[in-house]
């Protein structure tokens, strides 16, 4: 019994000897790096011009690539109509089109050769540019792009810390051979003619 005690003592002593006190290690400050993750909606815009079978009810659209595609101008599940930018007055316009979930009806259509020209508006004029350029003195708008049947403005800005590109997306209301009507984001129309 007595080397039972003895060899528990030994067995309580050696576990206390092994234990270390424990320190609480500092709390650490936490860094919060200021970081903004920009979240950009793939570009699903197509880019090509309107065929010879084109008709009221449908667009037959030859994209750059050479397919050609049959799209219905009302969508055939939900009976909403397509919108359609500008005029068809010429098979060879470049038109970018935009298409719903169903890959077969229309969102939208704009005719990027008629929005290509000189535009006046009440504070300037803006020459719009094949090349994606804007020309201006008047407006602050340097480069345009259609994405997802809206129109991209960008413009640089002079800020005390030095310049910065600024990028305005646009919804498109009217697109004719005389006007030009851009909605923004705060729902403000823009008029050009």
């Amino acid at each position: 019994m007595k080397k039972t005690r003895y060899l528990i003592a030994i067995l309580v002593l050696g576990t206390l000897a092994g234990c270390k006190p424990t320190q609480k290690a500092a709390p650490q400050e936490e860094v919060q790096e200021d970081t903004v993750e920009v979240a950009l909606i793939p570009d699903s815009t197509l880019w090509g011009h309107l065929g010879e079978d084109t008709g009221m009810s449908t667009l037959q659209f030859i994209t750059d690539r050479g397919d050609t595609l049959e799209i219905y101008r009302t969508n055939q599940y939900t009976g909403e109509d397509g919108q359609l930018m500008g005029e068809i007055r010429n098979l060879k316009d470049q038109f970018a089109v935009t298409l719903a979930a169903d890959g077969e009806s229309l969102l939208t259509a704009i005719n990027a050769s008629q929005l290509m020209r000189k535009w006046q508006a009440d504070k300037g004029e803006m020459q719009i540019e094949k090349d994606g350029s804007i020309t201006s003195q008047d407006l602050p708008y340097r480069a345009w792009q259609l994405w997802n049947g809206r129109i991209m403005l960008t413009s640089t800005q002079q800020l005390e810390y030095g310049t910065a590109n600024r990028v305005d997306t646009m919804e498109i209301v009217t697109l004719n051979r005389d006007s030009l009507i851009l909605r923004n984001r705060l729902n403000q129309l823009i008029k050009f003619g």
